[in-house]
């Protein structure tokens, strides 16, 4: 019989991280990952003799007080497990007929010279965004005693007040800045994030722009070596990671997990594995629906997401070049937002990126020559990536219609690219387009989103619950959890739930403390003042 303390199913960022932290403190861990790869999204896998990223573009860094992502590096020991690569700019944007670079240093400035007329609106902007990363740069589990005992006064009634506001990136925006191109430019990655910036909750938006703004980093070896470095942690500490182990089912006993069921697909025979503790690090409708028994009620969780959205999804056309992009155009960016000078100047309001064709729709096309990226060790193999928003029901086609339409959105990104960037197809050796369809056959997602629910509303109770109120034992950490999907929003989920189960009673203990405290330090400031006054 193989026992653990935890069996994690799924390899993702945040099965990888959640594993991390529980085997630094000494858990046995086993992860089980159904495909040849670990990694989730954060994969790379080979073509033309180089390899290629299949989702990190770009790390969002900000400043070391205020991004998690330092913190949770420290805590499971990753900074000397991979190397970063600093980005040259945060992004450029170009139309037919001007180009924006936007840097990350001096940001508001640059902006304040392309719109003198808004730099009032361009400081408050800088102001709102600075200050909703900063509100959310520790968990509580990571605050000193007086930083938690403050916390109603410094952190928990703004978040409230988001929560109860659910204010969206439209609105804010609409608050700072009159100007509706500076508007566009201010929003322009959403097209991998969302669809509707009247939909896509602030935070979501404030808290990773903030850190692009202050630096953005790539991983040298792309977001395979991430992943691996991660997983190098668990196996350091004692814990497995199986690689084509797919899980047939969680075991009960009772209401409560006590392990899984998985196919081994080199072996082909079913592994039976027991454990403390089940995390799923996938679909949460995979775990009721398919792993869990079918004679039981889940009502208590499932009334909980049934009605959250799962309508962001990707596009991405792959493509190897065989000169370097970066010798050939010398002011093509690290990464380039290509936009219809029409869309440009639309008016905001008017953004819908589900009802836009793909011919007028932005997208970003990533050249990793302008970096170290470690993808490759030949001198005629460079990788360029096309990414945008993608609608799963534009792709529910029977095969024949599916692979047409490929080719059709293909020719049509590739052919904006190329008016973008005279003579770039001709050095491309190979493309391929990865659907909606493709990324829910790899990761299994609904819709094949990779960021889990819709970011349409504030704090965790619009994302899946960390602990499973139907199965004891049974926790959840993946892009469907709190805070969300992306690379930062996986690493953050990942962390919080391994934190969360070594130490399950301690914001209780902390509460109780804290409450004491203030109970003691209240009469005593009474009793002084009732002294003093006679």
């Amino acid at each position: 019989m193989q026992k653990f303390d935890t069996v994690i199913i799924g390899s993702g960022l945040s099965g990888l991280t959640c594993g991390a932290v529980l085997s630094k403190n000494g858990r046995k861990v086993l992860v089980l990952e159904q495909h040849n790869l670990i990694g989730g999204c954060s994969t790379c896998f080979p073509r033309k003799g180089m390899m290629v990223d299949a989702g990190l573009h770009e790390l969002d860094f900000g400043p070391k007080n205020i991004d998690m992502k330092y913190r949770i590096f420290d805590y499971i020991g990753l900074w000397d497990k991979i190397q970063l690569v600093p980005l040259p700019t945060a992004w450029t944007i170009q139309t037919q007929n001007e180009r924006l670079v936007i840097p990350h240093t001096n940001t508001k400035e640059a902006l304040k010279k392309m719109f003198p007329h808004e730099a009032d609106g361009i400081d408050k902007y800088f102001k709102k965004i600075a200050f909703q990363a900063k509100i959310a740069r520790k968990y509580p589990f990571d605050m000193s005693f007086l930083e938690f005992f403050t916390a109603p006064f410094r952190v928990m009634m703004f978040l409230a007040y988001n929560f109860l506001s659910n204010r969206t990136v439209g609105q804010v925006l609409d608050e700072c800045i009159k100007d509706s191109k500076l508007k566009r430019i201010l929003n322009i990655n959403i097209v991998y994030y969302h669809y509707d910036p009247y939909k896509f909750i602030w935070s979501y938006h404030a808290i990773p722009q903030n850190a692009y703004y202050t630096q953005g980093m790539y991983v040298n070896g792309g977001s395979q070596a991430l992943a691996d470095a991660i997983s190098g942690i668990i196996t350091a500490n004692g814990g497995e990671v199986r690689a084509k182990s797919d899980v047939t089912d969680i075991l009960l006993d009772g209401n409560k997990a006590v392990g899984v069921k998985y196919f081994d697909k080199k072996t082909k025979e079913e592994v039976v594995v027991y454990a403390d503790n089940v995390v799923a690090n996938c679909d949460p409708a995979i775990v009721y629906n398919q792993l869990l028994p079918k004679d039981r009620s889940y009502e208590k969780d499932l009334r909980v997401t049934r009605n959250l959205k799962t309508d962001t999804s990707l596009i991405s056309i792959y493509m190897i070049f065989d000169k370097n992009l970066s010798e050939l155009y010398p002011d093509m960016d690290y990464s380039t937002f290509i936009v219809n000078d029409e869309q440009l100047n639309k008016d905001f309001k008017e953004l819908d990126y589900s009802k836009l064709a793909y011919k007028d729709m932005d997208f970003v096309f990533v050249n990793y020559s302008k970096i170290d990226s470690g993808l490759s060790d030949r001198d005629d193999r460079y990788l360029g990536v096309i990414t945008t928003y993608g609608k799963y029901e534009d792709w529910e086609l029977e095969k024949e219609e599916y692979k047409a339409k490929k080719e059709e959105v293909k020719a049509i990104l590739e052919g904006r690219l190329e008016n973008a960037f005279p003579g770039i197809m001709q050095h491309c050796i190979h493309s391929e387009l990865a659907t909606p369809k493709t990324i829910e056959r790899y990761i299994r997602t609904r819709k094949g989103t990779p960021y889990g629910y819709d970011q349409d509303g504030e704090t965790f109770l619009s994302r899946e619950r960390y602990e499973s109120k139907s199965v004891k034992n049974l926790y959840f950490a993946s892009a469907f959890a709190f805070p969300g999907g992306g690379f930062t929003g996986a690493l953050m989920t990942g962390y919080r739930a391994g934190r969360k189960m070594l130490e399950p009673w301690a914001l209780t203990k902390r509460y109780t403390l804290a409450i004491a405290f203030g109970t003691a330090l209240a009469l005593g400031i009474y009793n002084v003042i009732k002294f003093l006054i006679g």
